[in-house]
């Protein structure tokens, strides 16, 4: 017999012992994923799919524009906290209109966010995950 809990479990278990910058990457991942199934909603004209795929980007979205450190990251976070704003504006006005326009214009940006994320775990050697979170690690809260 087959658990259906053990994907959750996994994830949770993923999530709880990821590195602040995995938890990052794992966001932009999620946005990505979700906006390829509202596109695929889009597609086949599924309202309620559309709808529950793009509010899933916003929340990642807004969980990314919660977390900005403006003290650590001055002129990056402030200019990150607009782009922020920015794919929301975009991503509301597609789940508003019903139109995959908006919601493919600012793909580009968030890929790229992605990529450049990758590099700098990259370049700064930073793991993607621990064998255990540090304590009182504060956690990212995004329904996924």
């Amino acid at each position: 017999m087959v658990n259906l809990g053990q994907p959750d479990a996994y994830r949770k278990t993923q999530i709880d012992t990821a590195s602040p910058e995995a938890l990052i990457l794992m966001l932009y991942d999620g946005a990505l994923r979700f906006m390829a199934q509202a596109d695929e909603a889009f597609n086949g004209k599924d309202v309620e799919k559309i709808s529950n795929n793009l509010l899933r980007v916003q929340a990642i979205i807004a969980e990314l524009l919660t977390s900005l450190n403006k003290e650590k990251g001055g002129e990056i976070a402030v200019n990150l906290e607009r782009l922020y704003l920015f794919f929301l504006d975009k991503l509301s006005e597609a789940n508003i209109k019903k139109d995959p326009e908006p919601m493919r214009q600012i793909r580009p940006l968030i890929e790229d966010l992605r990529g450049t994320w990758v590099e700098v775990i990259r370049l700064h050697g930073k793991n993607t995950s621990s064998s255990q979170p540090p304590p009182n690690k504060p956690r990212l809260n995004v329904a996924a």
